[in-house]
């Protein structure tokens, strides 16, 4: 450990973070200690840098403090590579504990803990209570010795898994040649072998995914663990190149390892590899998989394509998740950030079916599996059709799995109502397609001479930009000798040589595919509730109702407007009827909805508040009811999810019942808000 202390340590971190000299006032300010204090910290900081050999801070008359690159270079070797350490909130600070306490190479004691995050001792205690609470539903505990610290103990694969749950949370925060209880030298030849296996079979691996597992090898190797595989049950594992290439460069490592190894990669591949044979649980896990996709209908009124491709593909999906569950073997969602951002409200809807169901799931239903369920769901939502023009094919490579790809195809085609995508491959099967496609669009690097973008998993604004330059390139006008000239070239051909159109055509793809945009695509703003419910739209009553005359009252504001259909109205109730009261979230509020062909004709909400009761039976009383209507299948999800959030145990709900419409509204729009950035 180095000798700065914390407050002389953020001082750097201060100025390594910024590009130009800053005053006196803005560092006071940023630390929030007084001027006299700045100036101490500024001597102490410079006296530790004379005794490492490197420059003090710099002082430019006028304009204030800085380092220069050089000196941000030698403090970041020598002084910071613990300070983001020390910034790590609690929750991040969870993480590394797990991760450090799994594989203990020395005893780790509070004081341990204390001069590693330069916190409190009941900082400590904190996390560890937290620690404790959190690695509980994995099968794991934590326990503590005089003499030999803090450690996590379980079953082998349990505690790998754990591991590699929280590594790969834990490096979204941290570079791991910040982790001092990784071999960092091992760290990084594990990887660099794992990234060789990735190039032998067409960088079908996630790098991420390869670095976690890297992690996990330059801690476990060295323990010569020997593992019980009475329970795999994988056909033809031996025959799979992967194995063949582990045993290549991995012969340091045991035969136990090898296999597990071996697993982790084809379970990370978009291949149909890996088949499990449990044919006890096979009826359940099809069942599962249709009645969330039934409750999903039935909760969002959203209508889904290919219903039975979904079922089957979530069906698939739960097959390999009970698998890895069993076998204890941990697969992270590395698109988990960007679902969230991207899927929010999607993945807020799917997280409470599932909860609904939690006891039919046999295996755990963490962030990172509603994240996969989530893409499946998003990669089946009907697009709204339009007006089409001529077709233009598309072929997209995409090894990152069925769920991923599935997806990406989905936001492909709702981009333009023209765009087929004619298949979702790996890159080694492009020459099957060749004379059938436009262009393709790859989330890997390619080799081939047909025109080809790449873009990310979950598409960006600047890869939809991307599509649609290469769409003006390719959309077909007219035929010549049996070849199709793209519009944008037969223009260019009347005015270049023909032996000069091949070469730029390449430039042109090559302009694109280096993220440079033809077109700018300007994407409209999701609506919210707050954008939708406004006062008169707000129902008051104050008798006991039942929840039919309580559905009709909370439609009359979106009647009398023209949202609704009584014919709507109708259907919602034949719903509740039909299914029970299933649009009661939580025993606090109920969402009236119906399909959008039942006589939905614009987006809307109403919201019935009852300070007596709204009756669903002898059982069930509430005093919030809303009325949501869509004319489509997905503009409304951002707004059930706001409404989900008004069920959320952070609100009192209670206390609603007496404010005022306007400043109930203005007040659960903020709670709303604040909740979005805990939870999203």
């Amino acid at each position: 450990m180095n000798t700065l202390d914390i407050s002389q340590k953020e001082l750097l971190h201060i100025l390594a973070d910024v590009d130009k000299p800053v005053s006196i006032e803005y560092i006071q300010d940023r630390l929030g200690v007084s001027k006299r204090t700045v100036y101490s910290l500024i001597s102490k900081v410079n006296e530790s840098l004379f005794l490492a050999k490197i420059e003090p801070i710099s002082n430019k008359r006028g304009q204030g403090y800085f380092l220069t690159k050089q000196q941000k270079e030698s403090i970041s070797k020598t002084f910071l590579n613990n300070i983001s350490l020390q910034r790590l909130a609690s929750n991040e600070r969870m993480c590394y504990l797990i991760c450090w306490i799994m594989y203990p190479k020395e005893p780790v004691h509070v004081k341990d803990i204390m001069e590693l995050f330069d916190i409190s001792r009941n900082s400590v205690f904190n996390d560890l209570k937290n620690l404790k609470s959190e690695i509980a539903k994995y099968d794991v505990e934590l326990f503590f010795d005089i003499k030999g610290g803090y450690e996590i103990r379980g079953q082998i694969f349990s505690k790998r898994a754990v591991f590699l749950y929280y590594i790969k949370q834990l490096l979204q925060t941290i570079s791991y040649k910040s982790l001092e209880f990784l071999e960092i030298t091992e760290t990084e030849e594990f990887y660099l072998r794992l990234q060789q296996i990735s190039r032998d079979q067409g960088n079908e691996y996630d790098d991420f995914n390869l670095l976690s597992i890297a992690c996990l090898l330059s801690v476990v190797h060295y323990l010569d663990e020997q593992f019980d595989f009475s329970v795999l049950e994988l056909k033809n594992i031996e025959q799979t190149e992967e194995l063949k290439l582990i045993n290549e460069l991995f012969q340091d490592l045991n035969m136990y390892e090898r296999l597990y190894l071996t697993i982790h990669l084809l379970g990370s591949k978009a291949s149909s590899v890996l088949r499990v044979e449990d044919d006890q649980r096979d009826i359940q896990l099809f069942e599962l998989a249709e009645g969330l996709v039934n409750l999903f209908e039935r909760n969002t009124s959203c209508n889904v394509s290919e219903r039975n491709e979904l079922v089957n593909s979530l069906y698939m999906h739960f097959k390999l998740s009970m698998y890895y569950f069993q076998f204890s073997i941990q697969i992270t969602n590395s698109l988990l950030d960007d679902v969230k951002r991207n899927y929010g409200y999607l993945f807020q809807v799917i997280k409470r079916l599932c909860s609904l169901m939690e006891n039919s799931f046999p295996f755990i239903l963490s962030d990172s599996e509603i994240s996969y369920i989530t893409m499946h769901f998003g990669g089946h939502l009907k697009q709204v059709q339009g007006k089409t023009f001529g077709p233009v094919n598309v072929l997209v490579v995409c090894p990152s799995g069925i769920s991923t790809s599935t997806l990406l195809k989905r936001e492909i085609e709702d981009l333009y109502f023209n765009v087929k995508v004619v298949a979702v491959t790996s890159k080694a099967n492009i020459i099957e397609y060749a004379e059938k496609i436009d262009f393709i669009i790859s989330t890997i690097d390619l080799d081939t001479e047909l025109p080809w973008i790449k873009v990310n998993t979950i598409l960006t604004k600047e890869d939809k930009g991307r599509i649609a330059s290469m769409m003006a390139l390719s959309m077909q006008t007219y035929q010549i000798n049996e070849n199709n000239f793209e519009d944008f070239f037969a223009i260019l051909k009347k005015y270049v040589e023909k032996d000069r159109m091949p070469g730029l055509k390449k430039e042109v793809y090559e302009f694109l595919r280096k993220g440079d945009l033809l077109i700018e695509v300007k994407e409209n703003p999701a609506l919210y509730l707050k954008d939708i419910l406004q006062p008169e739209y707000v129902v008051r009553c104050e008798r006991d109702i039942n929840w039919d005359d309580a559905v009709r009252m909370a439609s009359a504001p979106l009647i009398k407007s023209n949202v609704i259909t009584a014919g709507y109205v109708e259907a919602m109730i034949k719903l509740v009827e039909d299914y029970g009261p299933y649009i009661v979230i939580k025993e606090r509020i109920a969402i009236a909805h119906a399909k959008p062909e039942q006589g939905a004709q614009a987006l809307g909400v109403s919201l019935l508040i009852n300070r007596e009761a709204i009756k669903f039976g002898d059982d069930i009383n509430i005093h919030f009811l809303f009325v949501l209507s869509s004319t489509h299948s997905k503009e409304h999800l951002n707004i059930l999810g706001d409404i989900c959030m008004w069920a959320s145990d952070d609100i009192d709900l209670n206390n609603l019942l007496d404010k005022q419409t306007d400043e109930l509204l203005e007040y659960m729009n903020k709670i709303i808000a604040n909740l979005k950035k805990r939870k999203i």
